[in-house]
């Protein structure tokens, strides 16, 4: 019977299991790879597996180390606890999505606020997660929309925090959490408005309004003037640009974009001129800027595409107006 079968065939003495330990260790630096994972699978399925030879293969490279980490039931807090401190970002992921965290590790485990990290864990649903890291997760969400898809399909987030996710999603994963958790729509709806017109300060409109007004006078106010002020990284320049360009207050096309999203970005774009192609450089800077919420696939590709099919720019401009109207 070999060390690995010694292991498996009934729990060690006490006296037995650091000797044991210590040879397996030794044992897995002398034999070939494939070899070595098959020892670990069977040690990491083994309710009295060695603690020693458990901890070691947990800090091993990543293709043995998953294995335990995933799975071993002798692997104790406090090694989970190291592992989030000291491993890799690959232990980290790997640990993240071991059933049942307690709060112990998990709040070890956001700490470094690793989106790839706080997506795994976040996908884990048998993970507990404190509020403190849910702060931490609501936080790095803001510019992670696979963090922010992960954390709205949890069950467990208290209503504060399903509340503040719900500004940062677009409005067909909103219904769903208003549904889930019980929110008042126009209360989280009011929030996201409240944030849309929050977000630039008096200065910097100022500035834009004196950058439009010689725009305008000189001719050059145009769609493609706002879509360079975009790409420039001048957000308030290309709101204040769609504004003038579309007959709204600059707090109505804010509105208008925090409620509709795509819809209202594609329409924007209709009214002003600019042409279907140019939209996936708008949805995109509008993106990286935390003010569109989703991804340009799928649904929102269709969603743009029917706006450009069946919206004229006047229209369109109407349409914006409306969607303003909170403001």
């Amino acid at each position: 019977m070999g060390v690995t079968d010694m292991c498996l065939a009934q729990p060690l003495t006490p006296t037995a299991e650091p000797v044991v330990g210590e040879l397996l260790i030794t044992l897995s630096g002398a034999i070939d790879g494939p070899t070595k994972l098959a020892m670990v699978e069977k040690l990491a399925a083994s309710e009295w597996a060695p603690h020693s030879a458990i901890r070691h293969f947990a800090f091993d490279e990543i293709d043995i180390a998953c294995v335990v980490i995933r799975k071993s039931p002798r692997l104790t807090q406090q090694d989970m606890i190291s592992l989030a401190e000291t491993g890799s970002v690959d232990h980290r992921r790997h640990l993240a999505s071991r059933p049942n965290l307690g709060l112990a590790v998990t709040d070890v485990l956001v700490k470094p606020g690793e989106a790839v990290i706080l997506r795994a864990l976040a996908n884990n649903n048998t993970a507990q997660i404190s509020e403190s890291a849910l702060d931490i997760c609501l936080t790095v969400a803001k510019d992670h929309m696979k963090l922010r898809e992960a954390l709205a399909r949890r069950h467990d987030l208290p209503a504060e925090y399903a509340t503040q996710l719900c500004i940062m999603l677009p409005e067909n994963w909103r219904e769903d959490l208003y549904r889930r958790f019980g929110l008042d729509k126009e209360y989280v709806e009011g929030l996201a408005v409240k944030a849309a017109l929050s977000a630039t300060s008096a200065g910097v409109d100022d500035e834009a309004v004196r950058a439009i007004d010689a725009a305008e006078k000189s001719g050059a106010l145009t769609g493609k003037y706002a879509l360079t002020a975009l790409r420039a990284g001048k957000p308030a320049v290309f709101d204040h640009a769609v504004a003038r360009l579309c007959g709204l207050t600059p707090a109505q096309w804010r509105v208008a974009l925090a409620m509709g999203g795509v819809r209202a970005a594609a329409m924007a774009c209709q009214a002003c001129g600019l042409d279907r192609t140019d939209y996936p450089t708008v949805h995109r800077a509008l993106q990286r800027g935390g003010r569109m919420h989703q991804q340009l696939e799928g649904e929102a590709m269709n969603a743009a595409a029917n706006v450009f099919r069946m919206y004229g720019p006047e229209k369109a401009a109407n349409t914006l107006r409306q969607l303003g109207s909170r403001s």
